[in-house]
């Protein structure tokens, strides 16, 4: 069973490709910072996924949109610089541990998490849920923490799962809460993305927009993955950025009205309890 927070067995995993594309969508047409090599070389790193773990040239050019040969000249780069490695038994690359230490450093870094993960323990062993933090990247949103209830059966997601913008609790309370401008542009992204099924994205979001007006959460009520439901929060950390903060379970532990009488208000007071000791040292 899955949701935005849970799930090892999740097809919406292959849509950790599905972002903004930076050479196409970052670089503007007299941008002579924006380093195009670079911007492929990093891309190749995304396309490494727990369900893509060995890519060759090929596939990750199909991936890409970058031609074979340029591809060639990056993965053997890439290898060179220990950040893939080759299969021993085939031809196709894999992540190699030189990437490990970027995201490491960067979890490292994470200062709110010391402060917020006793709050989110609270409230995950209240719900009988799991209680994740997560941050945007591009048009998705991945998680930076996540916390188990202690009775909690369901099935945890874990750090660095992503999910999308549009449809999980999370990122609707990130979109909800942004800048106009920014939130603007990300949703035009969305609608150039899903054209098919942009009108009902959108009336989905602007129930959630609404939501945040009014109460200042979103929620997402089987809309991510059936039967589960969630709701979630957005914090502006005054070095982090923008932050949001859920709490989910399949919808026979929270209920919509759960959701909405209990759960919710406990997840905005965890919100302004960590607001009022961000600058407390």
């Amino acid at each position: 069973m899955t949701n935005d927070t849970f799930a090892n067995d999740d097809p919406n995993n292959e849509m950790h490709m599905e972002l903004l594309e930076p050479i196409a969508e970052m670089q503007g047409k007299n941008d002579r910072q924006f380093v195009t090599a670079l911007a492929r070389g990093l891309e190749l790193l995304r396309c490494f996924t727990p369900k893509r773990p060995y890519l060759g040239n090929q596939e990750l050019s199909q991936l890409t949109g970058i031609p074979k040969g340029t591809i060639t000249r990056l993965t053997y780069t890439l290898v060179k610089l220990g950040y893939l490695k080759q299969s021993t038994t085939s031809s196709k690359y894999q992540l190699s541990t030189g990437v490990l230490g970027f995201g490491y450093t960067m979890m490292t870094n994470i200062s709110i998490n010391n402060l917020a993960t006793p709050y989110m323990e609270e409230l995950a062993d209240y719900a009988n849920s799991a209680v994740a933090m997560a941050t945007r990247d591009r048009l998705m949103m991945v998680y930076l923490n996540v916390v188990q209830g202690a009775g909690s059966t369901t099935m945890q997601r874990n750090i660095g799962s992503y999910l999308p913008i549009h449809l999980s609790s999370m990122g609707r309370a990130c979109l909800a809460s942004m800048p106009p401008a920014e939130q603007e542009f990300i949703l035009n992204a969305i609608r150039n993305k899903y054209k098919d099924d942009w009108l009902k994205i959108r009336r989905g979001l602007d129930k959630a927009f609404q939501d945040y007006e009014d109460y200042g959460y979103c929620f997402s009520i089987s809309e991510w993955q059936k039967d589960v439901n969630a709701v979630a929060i957005a914090l502006m950390h005054p070095t982090e950025g923008l932050l949001t903060f859920n709490c989910g379970a399949p919808s026979f532990i929270l209920s919509r009205t759960k959701l909405e009488e209990d759960i919710a208000p406990r997840l905005l007071h965890m919100k302004n309890m960590i607001e009022s000791n961000l600058y407390i040292s």
